[in-house]
């Protein structure tokens, strides 16, 4: 089957906070592993992640129990990867993204950037 990476995009109404531990928690619920995460000020956040092939459908229920939209295109590739799933030999790992979008009236986080010495 080749290279394969699941590519999921979401937005939330939800407090920021309290959504990234909710995915974080439907990740590992599904068996997955975090590898690396990035933080866009705060409208965004994407983790980078790995998990079995076969926890894919766990994964779609895990992120489905939470206060998540998944975009279209999201959606299409959980039905695609399951019937990757149903038609012969997946490899065991699968690599993946979620993108979380945060909409919320808050201005804009400022993270202030040390001085570098010299």
């Amino acid at each position: 089957m080749g290279h394969t990476f699941l590519r999921l995009n979401a937005t939330t109404s939800g407090e920021r906070h309290r959504m990234i531990e909710l995915a974080k928690d439907a990740i590992a619920a599904s068996g997955g592993w975090i590898l690396d995460f990035t933080m866009f000020s705060n409208v965004s956040i994407c983790f980078n992640f790995e998990l079995p092939f076969n926890a894919v459908a766990r994964l779609r229920d895990a992120l489905a129990a939470i206060e998540l939209r998944l975009s279209e295109a999201s959606t299409q590739a959980f039905e695609e990867f399951a019937g990757k799933t149903e038609q012969g030999d997946p490899p065991a790992e699968l690599k993946a993204s979620l993108q979380i979008t945060f909409i919320h009236l808050e201005p804009d986080l400022r993270i202030p950037v040390p001085m570098i010495p010299g």
